[in-house]
């Protein structure tokens, strides 16, 4: 079973509200480090021929997640039950191997989650951080923080099967979605390609 995450982009209207719950829930600390980015492309020269798409995405939990293939440490791992990819603060090295490998540049670096000092695990010295599909939460059968909070709708999840079925016209890529055929330098190309567990409906045309 592999949990996905799905996108309507036609709905989403850029209020970041998904964003702030995310760092909210997280319990991150203000500044640049955020576990869910948006995307937004403007086009056109004057109204009325002007359109703006958002595109809304965290770490996509992929089927074959290239961070886990560069981990020296064997800190990142992928869970059998669910297939949520998750990463090890104590163990990580800081190293920084998988957000180069990361395309959707899904890990952070730094000490910006304020967990409490009983909580094991956050108090490593800058290791790596990202969205853990909300695991505290869907172990107790509550959906993802941003899943709940959109105020469009925007946002589901479920398993890739469920989502699929669900949402039987949905593409696995959409305008401002970054290749997962390339590193984050654009240029790279993966020898194999992570196969994100994410699905969208585009911006209607």
């Amino acid at each position: 079973m592999q949990y996905a995450f799905y996108f309507d982009q036609s709905r989403c209207t850029g209020c970041t509200t998904c964003l702030i719950a995310c760092k909210d829930w997280n319990s991150l600390k203000p500044g640049n480090i955020q576990f869910r980015r948006i995307v937004t492309i403007e086009e056109g020269k004057k109204y009325p021929d002007i359109t703006v798409t958002n595109t809304v995405f965290s770490c996509n939990h992929c089927e074959h997640p290239a961070c886990i293939a560069v981990c020296p440490a064997d800190a990142i791992s992928k869970r059998a039950q669910d297939g949520i990819v998750l990463v090890d603060r104590q163990k990580c090295l800081g190293c920084g191997a998988c957000a180069q490998a990361c395309p959707f540049g899904a890990p952070h670096y730094g000490d910006s989650v304020t967990e409490p000092e009983s909580q094991s695990g956050w108090n490593t010295e800058h290791p790596m951080q990202k969205c853990t599909f909300c695991v505290d939460r869907i172990d107790e059968g509550k959906p993802p923080v941003c899943v709940s909070s959109c105020l469009v709708r925007a946002l589901d999840y479920g398993t890739y099967d469920e989502l699929k079925k669900k949402y039987p016209d949905s593409t696995v890529s959409v305008k401002g979605f970054p290749s997962d055929r390339f590193n984050a330098d654009g240029k790279t190309r993966l020898d194999t390609p992570t196969h994100p567990s994410i699905l969208f409906k585009p911006m209607s045309k």
